[in-house]
């Protein structure tokens, strides 16, 4: 089965690592540091020979940027030997704005150029954002309101409070995404977020109480007025935007019946394989498309296509 996008089986988190203070210091001065920014929420990329790749920093150029040291810097994890770190940029860094100006630095969304990246710094790119958008989140404890301060390489959070003293963990939304189908045909989804013309895969958030099953047939009952059954699960992808995890599922419709919540969503439409294999091709589709190729959402729409291949 094809690896998700944003997960590399080539990463090693090493959370041996994080209670090691001595050690995360020396893996922050050391030179061969990859050090990954994140500014305004958004990452920074470079062009070299017609490719975009992504801009990692070293500890040079962060004493220029930051002659008063990092603050919460995260460790993400090593990989082919070397470390990688996460940082949040300061916006309102004058050198920084020069620097990317005087090197052509693009600052975008990582959706946006993920699926040119090698899978490593997609990974690591993916990984900080989530980490750095947690931390940004979690400054002040949830239980008495006090400031926290960061331990564990930034991977805790503690509460400043001596009586309260609470720890904090980074968190993830766990959503369910599916593909509903009936025989020839399966039900794609549009959401007024979507990019113009783009239908895709059912999905939402699971709530307290809910297994993914009771998620998924509620969701897509919400959604579409449709019941399912065979309920059967596909796989996981990391989607930190800002910080979820889809777990992805096939089923089957009792009836094609639908009932569209216009609240919910924007259109939903069944589509047939024809239809299908033509939206892989936006030039024949009438301008109809799928989900992105970094998208569980993509991996279920075309391993159902390749079924009928």
């Amino acid at each position: 089965m094809h690896q998700p996008f944003y997960a590399s089986s080539q990463i090693n988190r090493h959370g041996d690592f994080r209670s090691d203070k001595e050690l995360i210091e020396k893996i922050i001065s050391d030179k061969k540091t990859k050090f990954v920014p994140v500014l305004k929420g958004k990452n920074l990329f470079k062009q070299s020979n017609n490719n975009i790749e992504a801009c990692f920093f070293n500890t040079e150029q962060l004493k220029i940027f930051n002659p008063n040291g990092i603050e919460n810097p995260i460790f993400l994890g090593v990989a082919n030997n070397t470390n990688y770190v996460g940082i949040d940029i300061d916006e309102h860094n004058s050198k920084i704005d020069l620097w990317c100006s005087e090197n052509s630095v693009i600052i975008d969304d990582l959706r946006k150029y993920g699926p040119t990246l090698n899978d490593i710094d997609a990974s690591f790119l993916s990984l900080n954002n989530g980490m750095t958008f947690w931390h940004k989140n979690h400054q002040f404890c949830g239980s008495c309101g006090s400031k926290n301060f960061t331990t564990e390489a930034g991977f805790v959070k503690v509460c400043s409070n001596i009586k309260c003293g609470k720890s904090h963990f980074p968190r993830t939304d766990p959503a369910i995404i599916t593909l509903i189908s009936s025989e020839d045909k399966v039900l794609l989804g549009r959401s007024p977020r979507f990019p113009e013309g783009m239908y895709s895969t059912l999905a939402g958030f699971v709530e307290p109480g809910e297994s993914l099953e009771q998620a998924l047939e509620r969701e897509v009952f919400e959604e579409v007025g449709v019941k399912v059954k065979n309920i059967r699960y596909f796989n996981s992808q990391p989607w930190p935007f800002p910080a979820s995890l889809m777990l992805g599922f096939f089923a089957e419709a009792i009836n094609e019946d639908m009932n569209i919540d216009y609240d919910e969503i924007e259109d939903a439409h069944w589509f047939s394989i024809e239809e299908l294999r033509s939206l892989k091709h936006p030039s024949i589709s009438g301008g109809f498309k799928l989900p992105r190729v970094d998208s569980i959402a993509r991996r279920l729409v075309d391993n159902w296509i390749n079924k009928f291949n």
